[in-house]
């Protein structure tokens, strides 16, 4: 069994995927599994993928029959894993080569962190720095309420979902649900099991391109990117999203003023996005 499983989900990405599997395969750290998941893809994403199984054993390659929805994809990708710790990947971004060692090494040397990632640099096309690296938010507190409430003032960071998970940690979530921001609700899970150790190193390199644009254009686009057969409107959505975050409170392992404090730590994000949100729509009246 090897210790690291690396869910590489794909669709349709022929462009960057050989440089996304080499990046992976050349790892300094090479007890891992490279599980490729790809979502009835049209391109030449299969013959590209089959290619690296035939000369790698840690390769394999799972094709989907029909489109499952990027984040039942991702969820699949877990589900096939084997190793003690997981990594999701996606076939346009880069690791550096020590990317597996350092996360490794972090959760190695403390049983309480539950997620371990290096910082994350923007790319462009050309993999040309667009913006540099910069710290996360601080989620090593000892005090899970105090985790949730930093995480939640921080609810468009999510990058470090391609960081190094423990499974046993992942298992104990509903991993990714069919909405727009499931990437957040399922760090929301994680942190309230543990900490988070952020290595102050640049080590993963996320590209940014036109395919991207799409399904980042409203929250209901990006929740039926995740997920085609999701229904509703945006306040539906918004509403259900507020549901996922409670829920993920009420199955965690906290004590009745931990549980107090998350639910308070969402009625202040709450509040917040309700002052944004009538913010920007008073702006825009007043500039017509």
């Amino acid at each position: 069994m090897p210790r690291v499983t690396i869910g590489l989900t794909v669709y349709n990405s022929e462009r960057y995927l050989a440089d996304a599997i080499e990046s992976l395969l050349a790892q300094t750290f090479d007890d891992f599994e490279l599980i490729i998941t790809d979502n009835a893809s049209e391109d030449r994403t299969e013959e590209i993928a089959r290619s690296f199984a035939a000369r790698d054993h840690r390769v394999q390659y799972v094709r989907n029959r029909i489109n499952i929805g990027v984040a039942g994809n991702f969820n699949q990708a877990f589900r096939l894993s084997s190793g003690e710790f997981f990594k999701w990947a996606a076939y346009d971004d880069l690791c550096a080569e020590d990317f597996l060692q350092r996360c490794v090494e972090a959760l190695d040397g403390d049983p309480d962190i539950v997620l371990a990632y290096p910082r994350t640099v923007q790319i462009d096309e050309n993999e040309k720095i667009t913006a540099p690296s910069g710290p996360g938010p601080d989620l090593t507190s000892s005090d899970a309420s105090d985790r949730f409430a930093r995480l939640m003032q921080s609810p468009f960071w999510a990058t470090s979902l391609f960081g190094v998970v423990r499974s046993k940690a992942m298992a104990e979530t509903r991993v990714l649900a069919n909405n727009a921001a499931c990437d957040h609700v399922l760090l929301s899970e994680l942190v309230l099991r543990g900490r988070f150790c952020e290595i102050a190193t640049d080590g993963f390199f996320q590209r940014d391109h036109l395919a991207k644009r799409p399904h980042q254009a409203s929250f209901v686009a990006s929740a039926r990117f995740n997920d085609p057969n999701v229904f509703g409107n945006a306040t539906y959505l918004r509403l259900r999203l507020i549901g996922q975050y409670l829920s993920a409170i009420n199955r965690a392992p906290l004590d009745s003023s931990e549980r107090l404090r998350c639910y308070q730590s969402v009625g202040q994000w709450l509040g917040s996005r309700i002052i944004t949100r009538t913010v920007g729509r008073t702006r825009s009246r007043s500039s017509t």
